[in-house]
């Protein structure tokens, strides 16, 4: 079984990094999608021995590092028993897709809790639905202006490839709306969607008949743990995911804090 550790804006606080690794015990990779504000010399001390994939975040631009913009994880069996990290690609936002629906199924819009309850309950689908169509134009208009001029065209994986993981930040797909998540999800037919930037643990599923989308957000680990206070003060609590992938590509997500 290959098990994946999975964090997320971590601010800073590098050692929440140690932390998750020794919490969640056998870790073969970590992957870190986006905001660390932290050098790699700084990360590559955390995680230790395992070895590192880190995109980078809105809050990394500043940074002397070579953080990718996105990653394409490539998990298969062909050299191994059990599933192993095949490969790593790097992709930059210039080629995301046109907005033609990708016939995946999607949920209504998933949102912040709020103080939508009570007594607004019965409207909230329709608030969704509707928020989702807006943000989704908006987005589509924000992120014209980083398209490529060239043709874009889609990728068909590999049939040794078990799962396919697409690594990215969050922010230019206006997270935590679907739609360009999910566009470019296919574009490189990729299984397995991993995100940030929200703060917000989320495992939600698309489908297209067959075939299914995971989208995994970790959620985040800003704050100290031993200091509950700085932990709520930053949105949220100390959470990471631990992604399994068993000998058949079976797919296990299981949400841990600090």
């Amino acid at each position: 079984m290959l098990q994946l550790l999975l964090c997320s804006d971590v601010h800073t606080f590098t050692d929440n990094i140690r932390l998750a690794i020794k919490k969640a015990g056998q870790v073969d990779a970590v992957l870190i999608s986006g905001d660390v504000e932290a050098e790699k010399d700084d990360l590559l001390k955390a995680a230790g021995t395992i070895p590192l994939y880190i995109v980078c975040g809105n809050c990394d631009y500043y940074l002397n590092t070579d953080y990718p913009e996105e990653l394409l994880i490539d998990i298969s069996t062909e050299q191994s028993a059990s599933p192993v990290i095949y490969k790593s690609t790097e992709l930059h936002y210039s080629a995301i897709p046109d907005p033609a629906m990708t016939g995946y199924s999607q949920p209504d819009s998933f949102l912040p809790d709020s103080a939508l309850s009570g007594v607004f309950s019965p409207f909230l689908s329709l608030i969704k639905k509707s928020l989702f169509s807006i943000s989704t134009a908006k987005s589509n208009a924000d992120i014209s202006t980083a398209k490529s001029t060239a043709k874009i065209v889609k990728e068909k994986r590999p049939d040794h490839i078990l799962h396919r993981i697409l690594m990215t930040h969050g922010k230019e797909y206006n997270v935590p709306e679907t739609g360009l998540l999910l566009r470019r999800a296919d574009q490189w037919d990729a299984d397995i969607v991993i995100f940030g930037h929200t703060h917000k643990f989320t495992e939600i599923t698309c489908r297209k008949g067959r075939k299914k989308v995971y989208f995994i957000n970790p959620g985040c680990l800003v704050g100290d743990p031993k200091n509950p206070a700085s932990v709520l003060a930053s949105c949220g609590i100390c959470s990471f995911a631990v992604l399994q992938i068993g000998p058949e590509g079976e797919i296990n997500v299981q949400k841990l804090t600090l």
